[in-house]
């Protein structure tokens, strides 16, 4: 890795204090200031916590990334904070945990003192299997593991997604695969701010192989809603930016596909912002192939590069999402129930059986899929989601509770006289993050009462394989995303820079805009704040006659985001002179 991306890695030493029957200890500087507030951010994270590991030094020739003691206690707060909560919040009688990572160069330093915190604490500690006692595997295998591996109720992964690599993070979760939120994750960060020193014991994990059991469950996914026929024999490049990708490649090659591996490891590992397509065109021109499947470091951020008609074409997931949804809808007949964070694409929003809008991340979206199966959900979740449903004259209703939800179900059905129907439910944000279950509702003939059910474990985070595998199979049957969303709208997210403090600033300011049309530029907009359940403000909507923008503090770095959905003649000046406004204006 350090020759292809021409960086040195170097660490500083830590000293451990030996205190018998095999236990080392870390004592813990007192935490600055600003340390606290990267282990207990003013802002919320969407998905996990994470932060700058490595100090970055540019050189002439190449850079050098130092991973220093105070970054990496960092980590083992947070980490010892985990393993503390879930013995007194969860299953003190089942401390297992499977600890994985993806390819970043700080992963074999973060997995042995990871899996020596947890062996402490006397929990048997599972690795996926792999070479070289590593333990790699893509967050949204990790996550679904939770649901998918007997006993196993906590899982931690250890990725900063897209993020440069000297960036790393946490994701956990506990009993079920939904990105830990509200007092759950308050009292992980409170808890990590107090502790003064780290207990290490020697660790010798199992291995297991969740890798092989997701893609097991991706197949018997897969099976219920269309044939994966055209696949078997076709060329097929996957771009794995970091690392192998070796579980994606693996399912893949059981539906028959010949796979190519660009091996070319980037750096930021982000294929939304990162595209090489001279590279694309060359290894797939002299394969054969007509899709690239574009991932990042830890498999839920992704982006397809097509050969179609003699065209090259780049698609990002609102584009590819939007698409296969109408796909399934109108030529499979597919009824979807469509569950999209607020500022993903409404391109596909006519094709959909329902409609439900949620603010940003899978903290927000899983919410919606555990009221439909009368999951108990945390009541601090449902407080700080964002949760609109679009009911037939295309209002947003907030809400609450899961009664809404099943009562629109059970009208739209009558309506058009189902006593039973299977449901595609798609839960996907503008980032590329995806998940597909199965719904079916059904009448009961005495009682004339529906019941809501699957047989199929329940996934609640990003999971975008199967779309992946879907999408690919269509474009093979020989049908094409660029044929299939209406391209005189365009979408595309932006960012300012922005941390904390200024993320806060911006949004009480914007605030006195809420429910007012202001004048940007030349255009109008008509001003909406979209909430939590508790009343927080989120999101801005601005509507003008021929767009729709939002923007929000973003929940993974230091930045407020822009989304735009707006005419493809105008939309990328429109998007910059709003940003400009707001930051000129706001922060």
């Amino acid at each position: 890795m350090d020759a292809l991306l021409n960086i040195e890695f170097h660490e500083e030493p830590v000293e451990e204090i030996e205190k018998g029957e095999e236990v080392r200890v870390i004592e813990l500087p007192e935490l600055t200031e600003g340390e606290k507030r990267i282990v207990d951010p003013l802002i919320a994270p969407t998905s996990g916590l994470r932060m700058q590991i490595y100090e970055v030094k540019k050189g002439k020739e190449k850079d050098k990334y130092l991973l220093t003691r105070r970054k990496l206690f960092l980590f083992l707060r947070v980490l010892k904070a985990i393993s503390e909560e879930f013995v007194e919040s969860y299953n003190p009688c089942n401390l297992k945990v499977l600890i994985v990572t993806d390819n970043r160069p700080s992963k074999d330093t973060l997995l042995k003192y990871a899996s020596q915190i947890f062996a402490y604490n006397r929990y048997q500690v599972y690795h996926q299997k792999d070479e070289n006692e590593y333990s790699r595997l893509s967050s949204p295998y990790g996550a679904a593991s939770v649901a998918l591996l007997e006993d196993i109720q906590l899982v931690i992964v250890l990725t900063a997604s897209h993020n440069d690599l000297s960036w790393n993070g946490i994701k956990f979760y506990m009993e079920y695969p939904i990105p830990i939120s509200g007092n759950l994750f308050k009292k992980v960060t409170t808890r990590a701010l107090g502790i003064k020193t780290i207990p290490l014991r020697p660790c010798n994990p199992i291995q297991i192989n969740a890798e092989a059991r997701n893609n097991e469950y991706i197949r018997e996914l897969l099976a219920r809603i269309i044939e994966i026929k055209s696949l078997h024999g076709q060329n097929l490049v996957i771009w794995p930016y970091l690392g192998k990708a070796r579980g994606i490649v693996d399912l893949f090659k059981s539906y028959g596909a010949n796979v190519i591996v660009i091996k070319e490891e980037l750096n930021p590992p982000n294929p939304i912002k990162v595209i090489k397509e001279e590279k694309l065109k060359e290894v797939m021109l002299s394969s054969n192939a007509k899709v690239a499947i574009l991932l990042d470091a830890d498999r839920d951020r992704i982006a397809l590069y097509v050969h179609q008609n003699g065209e090259f074409i780049y698609y990002i997931p609102n584009e590819i999402y939007s698409a296969m949804h109408n796909i399934l809808a109108e030529k499979y007949y597919m009824n979807i129930i469509n569950v999209r964070t607020i500022p993903s694409d409404p391109r596909g929003d006519y094709s959909s059986f329902l409609n439900v809008l949620t603010g940003v991340g899978y903290k927000h979206l899983g919410v919606i899929l555990y009221f439909l199966f009368d999951i108990e959900v945390e009541q601090s979740k449902i407080d700080t989601a964002i949760l609109y449903l679009e009911d037939s004259n295309k209002n947003l209703i907030k809400i609450n509770n899961p009664q809404p939800l099943k009562k629109e179900i059970i009208k739209l059905m009558e309506s058009r006289g189902l006593t039973e129907e299977k449901f595609i439910i798609v839960m996907w944000e503008e980032s590329g993050g995806h998940t597909i279950n199965i719904l079916t509702v059904s009448q009961n003939s005495e009682t004339g009462e529906y019941t809501f059910s699957t047989d199929l474990p329940l996934i609640a985070d990003k999971y975008p394989a199967p779309a992946l595998v879907l999408i690919t199979e269509l474009i093979y049957r020989g049908y094409h995303i660029s044929e299939s969303i209406d391209w005189t709208v365009k979408g595309i997210n932006r960012t300012i820079d922005a941390n904390d403090e200024e993320k806060i600033k911006i949004m009480e300011k914007f605030k006195k805009n809420d429910g007012n049309v202001i004048t940007i530029g030349n255009k109008q907009y008509q001003v909406q704040s979209l909430s939590d359940n508790s009343g927080n403000v989120d999101i801005f909507q601005l509507k003008s006659n021929n767009s729709i923008l939002y923007f929000r503090p973003s929940g993974t770095g230091p930045e407020v985001r822009f989304y735009i959905f707006g005419k493809k003649e105008t939309y990328l000046e429109e998007i910059k002179t709003v940003q400009l406004h707001v930051k000129e204006n706001y922060s």
